[in-house]
């Protein structure tokens, strides 16, 4: 048996063929339960799983082939990562930041190679010049980080959402488990194309899981809904 770690993408695919032109198309396993457009006639038509039917008795069975609930779990594949969106979240900062990044650069620059402004040369130029650029990058570094590491994967199975720096944590949902999804956007961030997400899974009466920032978070919550 080909393990999760090794299977090539033709190896997860299953032949089906297309009810409009006919054409045949290796489609992988994730996508089963999903309307597709073929790319051959551009139609769309779902993508229906298999049947199987129990053999007959006594049939001899390789014990090699015999799934496990582990087995069936390697099937998960992960279909989108999404940040926290940084610069659209930090506008009038990021302008600030990038500003003063640019003109302490030029300014340090300048001071460098021994121009002047104003009468103004060397080091009483680099010094400004180096502390506006040094602003200017760290808060843009610190932003970007922040975002890198706060992250929400989608499966074909689950929600994970990953936050924190020195801290970490996790939640898990499943999509099958998710009773009740909330989009929070304000008039800037629907201007943007951002907002925040609230979740709350079976038995739970209030959201157990808020994701700020997410890009396009009306798409994020039709994709749970329609695996659910």
């Amino acid at each position: 048996m080909i393990s999760s770690t090794e299977a090539r993408p033709q190896d997860r695919a299953l032949v089906y063929t297309c009810p409009i032109c006919e054409s045949t198309i290796g489609i992988e396993q994730h996508l089963i339960g999903e309307t597709i457009s073929c790319p051959h006639c551009d139609r769309p038509f779902e993508v229906v799983p298999p049947r199987a039917y129990p053999a007959k008795h006594g049939s001899d069975t390789d014990p090699s082939t015999i799934l496990s609930a582990d087995d069936l779990a390697e099937d998960e594949a992960i279909e989108k990562v999404i940040h926290p969106v940084v610069f659209r979240r930090h506008l009038l900062g990021t302008i600030v930041c990038v500003a003063a990044a640019i003109i302490g650069g030029l300014v340090l620059g300048l001071g460098v190679a021994g121009s002047s402004i104003e009468g103004i040369t060397g080091l009483t130029l680099m010094i400004p010049g180096g502390v506006l650029l040094g602003i200017g990058l760290v808060f843009l570094v610190k932003w970007l980080i922040e975002s890198r590491m706060h992250s929400l994967k989608l499966t074909n199975e689950r929600m994970i959402y990953r936050y924190g720096i020195i801290h970490r944590g996790t939640s898990e949902i499943r999509h099958e488990d998710v009773r009740n999804l909330k989009v929070d956007q304000n008039l800037f961030e629907r201007l943007f194309r951002f907002g925040d997400i609230a979740v709350s899974s079976a038995g739970q009466d209030d959201m157990e899981v808020i994701i700020h920032d997410i890009p396009n978070p009306e798409a994020v919550v039709d994709y749970i809904r329609k695996r659910q």
